[in-house]
């Protein structure tokens, strides 16, 4: 989102892709049968998918704080917005289509569209952003409201579950330390190594997402064709 790359950005945003379909291709053989593995009721990949997220989120404040932080540029942030908003309403047609009773109404684009309204008010407040951060995860932990109320009363419209849902509450508060890690940027001491082509991943993050697990999905169901035919 800034004119200047952050090659230590990229890169953790390269990460996070590699990781994020890693773990969708492990869902996908084990959708089809051909693994099984316990992705959702393990610590370890229930781990692994918490850091993914993390990576994403926190990436999403760094960014603000790069090309808003001194003084917000309207127009960019707009524009980001658009385009953002388009590729969440993109993956809710999407799934709709393929699964009408399990479709993305509020995934993890749809969160980062919101969070981005709601953390732009704080990007040159990194240490009430670390605050309110801290906060929102000690209610999490300790089971506090977490406005689920807004989605219980749109329940009716909506699908019974989702393939992907991230609801505002816990995942904005990394969001808001990804602010806080943009004043502070300690994530350039963990990722000194330099991978270009991993950083070009993570400079096209949001067209990876949108597109791998199309190609993910469509080669293990086609090879679970040709095996069962």
């Amino acid at each position: 989102m800034s004119n200047v790359r952050d090659a230590p950005l990229d890169l953790m945003r390269g990460l996070a892709i590699l990781m994020m379909i890693a773990f969708h291709f492990l869902y996908d053989l084990d959708s089809f049968g051909f693994i099984d593995v316990p992705l959702f009721s393990h610590w370890i990949p229930i781990a692994w998918r918490y850091l993914i997220v993390f990576l994403f989120l926190s990436a999403v404040g760094i960014s603000l704080v790069l090309a808003h932080g001194k003084q917000l540029n309207s127009s960019k942030f707009f524009k980001r917005l658009m385009l953002l908003g388009l590729a969440a309403l993109t993956v809710s047609f999407g799934t709709y289509i393929m699964f009408e009773n399990a479709w993305v109404y509020f995934g993890i684009l749809h969160l980062i569209w919101v969070s981005s309204i709601i953390s732009i008010f704080f990007v040159k407040l990194p240490k009430v952003s670390l605050l309110l951060a801290i906060v929102i995860l000690f209610g999490a932990i300790f089971d506090l409201p977490n406005l689920g109320f807004i989605v219980n009363i749109a329940q009716p419209y909506l699908p019974q579950g989702s393939i992907d849902y991230y609801p505002l509450f816990p995942w904005l508060s990394f969001v808001l330390i990804g602010i806080y890690l943009g004043h502070h940027p300690f994530y350039r001491m963990a990722l000194t190594f330099r991978m270009h082509w991993l950083e070009v991943m993570g400079r096209h993050a949001l067209i990876i997402y949108l597109t791998h697990q199309v190609v993910l999905f469509g080669l293990v169901s086609f090879v679970y064709y040709l095996l069962n035919s």
